[in-house]
């Protein structure tokens, strides 16, 4: 018995192979949704180095002046352009204050972070923190 239902085989291996791109493509989303955000911490030590998982420039930002790692004092028109810059700010400053920040520095890799405990009571002993 022969049987003609018409099918095209070309139809078929598209169909096939359209299939198994969306099972690959759901597989792909459910990794993205149950991985976990990558964290980044700065550790400080005594003398000021930082350890980083990536490579950033790291300022400081208190009392309406920018700071590098050693706390000397920059402008924002010295922050490089073409790197990443990790900015630490005071915990209790207030929004407006950051969007400011922001917007001033108008750098696509400036990432915001608040002043850990270590940062702020090293800023006090150079007497650059209320």
């Amino acid at each position: 018995m022969l049987s003609d239902d018409g099918g095209n085989p070309l139809a078929e291996v598209g169909l096939a192979l359209s299939m198994a791109f969306f099972s690959l493509m759901i597989l792909m989303l459910v990794a993205i949704l149950n991985s976990s955000p990558n964290k980044q911490r700065v550790k400080v030590g005594e003398d000021g180095n930082q350890q980083t998982t990536e490579k950033m420039d790291f300022y400081v930002y208190s009392r309406g002046q920018l700071f590098d790692k050693s706390l000397k004092p920059q402008t924002i028109d010295t922050l490089p352009k073409h790197r990443k810059i990790l900015l630490a700010v005071d915990p209790q400053l207030e929004l407006s204050a950051v969007l400011d920040i922001i917007t001033k520095v108008g750098h696509q890799n400036l990432q915001i972070t608040k002043l850990d405990l270590a940062w702020q009571k090293r800023l006090q002993q150079k007497g650059v923190a209320p």
